[in-house]
């Protein structure tokens, strides 16, 4: 579990082209926009590195850190930029890309330690050192300051400016990027969202489906980015992981899927089975692959999930609301457009007319507690369609019962031949209708046809 460390953190101070005297007796002091910190001990010098412990340094530095006790692992955020840091371990991480540390972090009397010239200058502040008064100097607005005021002199500190790296520039399409990147970076990568939908953990979907090639799904909450899902060509998992790539590539990259998630004192059971498996990626997130059994059985489809908000949302199904099962059925419109389109085919027009219908069918199953495409009374899905007016070419129906949400449900569809048929079939007209109860019960209706 992540536990918030920032005003425990001791920092390394990695100062590139100075060496000091480890029986200096003179103190070395550290300056942040132009405001001197107070230290609960003296800084040091250890292995030829000025080492400084720091209080509430990284908030000072507009920045947050948690602690991974199981890998003995830093991750910092700082607006768009992540920097992973593991203990006695020279390679680090700033957004995935791998920068070898003269200096690793470090554990010293039961405080953490980091480089804080990599740490400073990756989030884009100004890290420099005064000799003549053994001073580190840091400014998170990127500039020097040659007028330092004297140690313990009050001085007046400036509004800091909050760094922030644009990832715009770094995104090649690897999904893995994304994750904790800020609302105002995916805008600038995708533009607005055409639609925003609610996801089952209760943040917003930002759903990009201009483009249906490029058909991706970006969950955002409190201003950064939580979850992705996609089943384009045009985007990977960990730069390797993309459509078609084998179950063996995916365990090769992710290592073994997960059997069950512990949260707090419950364990939930991930039921892996040949359509999808899960894996828990570094403490950062959870990835659900998809497969296509049909089809050869690789990749077809990644849902990657932050993993604190994964650990805080409790059960399998959310709360049902109106709102949420609306979504549901855009989400499942769409995602058979866009598999549509991977596959030649032309998209499906929405239909409001038998949308309702398959709405109703949906709700009677959970209202009278059966599944099937016949109704209590008898009626086949044909005869509802006539009964709304509906006049038809060709008809046909897929029902689903019991996934966690409208992507399961049309992973699931597609991993039958004969809902695949129906998804990938020559209607015209597609509608969806989602209904579900406080007792985690919930149906998914798709009905097809093509006019007359």
């Amino acid at each position: 579990m992540k536990k918030v460390f920032a005003l425990l953190i001791a920092i390394v101070l990695l100062m590139t082209g100075y060496c000091f005297d480890a029986d200096a007796s003179q103190r070395i002091r550290v300056l942040i926009d132009n405001q001197y910190m107070n230290f609960d001990e003296d800084p040091r010098i250890e292995d030829g590195r000025t080492i400084v412990p720091v209080r509430g340094i990284f908030e000072t530095i507009n920045a947050s850190v948690m602690w991974f006790e199981d890998t003995r692992t830093v991750l910092i955020n700082s607006g768009d930029t992540e920097i992973l840091l593991q203990i006695d371990n020279k390679n680090a991480y700033v957004n995935k890309t791998r920068v070898e540390l003269e200096v690793p972090a470090r554990i010293i009397n039961g405080r953490t330690f980091v480089p804080i010239r990599f740490v400073a200058e990756s989030i884009g502040a100004y890290v420099g050192w005064d000799g003549t008064t053994r001073t580190v100097i840091i400014n998170t607005n990127g500039q020097g300051n040659q007028n330092l005021p004297t140690p313990g002199q009050p001085v007046e500190t400036p509004s800091p400016t909050n760094t922030v790296h644009d990832i715009s520039g770094d995104f090649n399409g690897n999904i893995d990027i994304l994750m904790g990147a800020s609302e105002k970076s995916i805008k600038k990568i995708f533009g607005e969202p055409d639609r925003i939908d609610l996801s089952r953990h209760g943040f917003d979907w930002y759903i990009y489906n201009s483009d249906l090639e490029k058909y991706i799904q970006i969950g955002i909450d409190n201003g950064r980015v939580v979850g992705v899902y996609t089943n384009s060509l045009s985007y990977k998992l960990k730069r390797n992981i993309g459509v078609g790539a084998s179950k063996s590539q995916v365990e090769k990259e992710l290592g073994k899927a997960v059997s069950s998630i512990n949260k707090g004192n419950i364990t939930y059971i991930m039921h892996n089975t040949e359509e999808y498996q899960i894996f828990n990626v570094d403490n950062r997130y959870y990835a659900t692959v998809f497969y296509d059994i049909v089809d050869g059985g690789n990749t077809t489809s990644f849902l990657i999930i932050d993993y604190d908000t994964e650990q805080t949302f409790k059960g399998y199904y959310a709360v049902p609301s109106e709102k949420l099962l609306r979504s549901y059925e855009m989400e499942i419109f769409d995602l058979a457009n866009s598999i549509r389109v991977r596959h030649g085919k032309e998209p499906f027009k929405w239909s409001d007319k038998i949308a309702a219908v398959a709405r109703a069918h949906s709700k009677d199953m959970i209202q009278n507690d059966f599944f099937s495409h016949y109704n209590l009374a008898g009626q086949s899905p044909f005869d509802r369609m006539e009964d709304a007016g509906i006049r038809y070419k060709t008809a046909g129906e897929n029902i689903a019962m019991g996934q966690m949400d409208g992507i399961f449900a049309h992973e699931s569809w597609m991993n039958s031949p004969g809902h695949r048929a129906n998804i990938l079939g020559f209607f015209e007209y597609l509608g969806v209708g989602v209904d579900a109860d406080e007792k985690s019960s919930i149906c998914y209706t798709q009905n097809f046809f093509t006019p007359w």
